[in-house]
């Protein structure tokens, strides 16, 4: 695809002020998750996932929280984005290959963000990472930014792109951009940012295929009512999306569903299958933050985090589950 630095006059980043404050080290109490549904923790497949482990984590700094946005930088490492425009990295450390705590965990505001702008403009939404650097959409404010990263966190801010009219139009206030991806290497959109919108139009989630000078919308059938939260590819190619729905009836729904890499494209996209569904009898939260990290077997590891909405009755979860390569 197009680089940023490739896009056309009108389209070219602005360069703004890289100003660098530090992220301060936080302590960040993580409990093991025993089982992710029952108490006798026997059961390990769900639909079409295997559990392997989660952890629930609590911190008293007050930018904790409200987590959005989740990309591995290695098999330990990982960022976190959220809705006060934070961002959170820390190393998960395992045993016997399922997760048991965080360490070398920090926070600070995404850089050229801080308490001056006012929370719905530092609504930060989804996360992606290509080498070396973070790319962050947000939804109050409808815009794509661009980071260095350097030692497992934020370093700089390197630009903004501001996305087309087609796409800001269809994006505005709380209803509007939750989740974003890159097209993996090798696909037929190599490179491309892939954006989700929470708003839904005529039954329809909608969703766009973009590159600097290019733009191409597809959408596919909602999903009895739920709404995306984010999205991520397999190393396959196919692309796999985060869904909730919250109700007085059937109180909070989670659901993961995919697009096989030989449907995705431009234009409606009608074939779809549902990876795995739970409510709040399994361990589970306000689940918004997804990402992918394939093996070199050809598995994948699915990872999930939760926005807790800076509430007392939600918790922040951190989970994992295997997608096996013949799923």
């Amino acid at each position: 695809m197009a680089s940023f630095a490739s896009a056309s006059r009108a389209q070219t980043l602005s360069v703004l002020p890289r100003d660098r404050p530090h992220a301060h080290p936080i302590w960040v109490q993580a409990s093991k998750i025993l089982s992710f549904h029952g108490l006798s923790g026997s059961q390990t497949r769900f639909g079409k996932l295997d559990w392997i482990g989660g952890l629930e984590l609590s911190s008293d700094d007050p930018l904790f929280g409200g987590f959005s946005g989740l990309a591995f930088l290695d098999a330990e490492h990982f960022i976190a984005v959220g809705d006060k425009g934070a961002a959170l990295s820390g190393r998960l450390v395992f045993e016997q290959g399922k997760p048991v705590d965080v360490r070398e965990t920090a926070i600070r505001y995404l850089p050229g963000l801080g308490k001056a702008q006012r929370d719905w403009q530092r609504d930060a939404e989804g996360l992606a990472v290509r080498s070396g650097e973070a790319f962050v959409s947000f939804e109050g404010i409808v815009r794509l930014t661009r980071y260095r990263l350097k030692d497992f966190g934020f370093a700089r801010l390197e630009g903004k792109q501001r996305l087309p009219a087609l796409i800001e139009e269809a994006n505005q206030a709380n209803e509007g951009l939750e989740a974003l991806a890159i097209a993996p290497e090798g696909s037929p959109y190599n490179g491309a940012f892939i954006l989700l919108s929470e708003k839904v139009r005529q039954g329809r989630v909608l969703g766009w295929i973009y590159e600097p000078g290019q733009v191409r919308t597809f959408d596919l059938p909602q999903s009895d009512g739920l709404s995306v939260t984010d999205a991520a590819f397999t190393q396959q190619g196919d692309l796999i999306i985060l869904e909730r729905k919250v109700s007085l009836l059937g109180g909070l729904e989670i659901q993961l569903r995919r697009i096989r890499r030989s449907d995705f494209r431009p234009g409606p996209i009608e074939q779809t299958d549902v990876l795995m569904r739970g409510n709040l009898a399994y361990a589970l939260d306000n689940m918004e933050g997804l990402d992918i990290q394939g093996l070199p077997d050809g598995d994948n590891v699915v990872s999930l985090i939760s926005d807790d909405n800076f509430s007392a009755l939600q918790r922040t979860l951190l989970l994992q589950f295997l997608l096996s390569r013949d799923q």
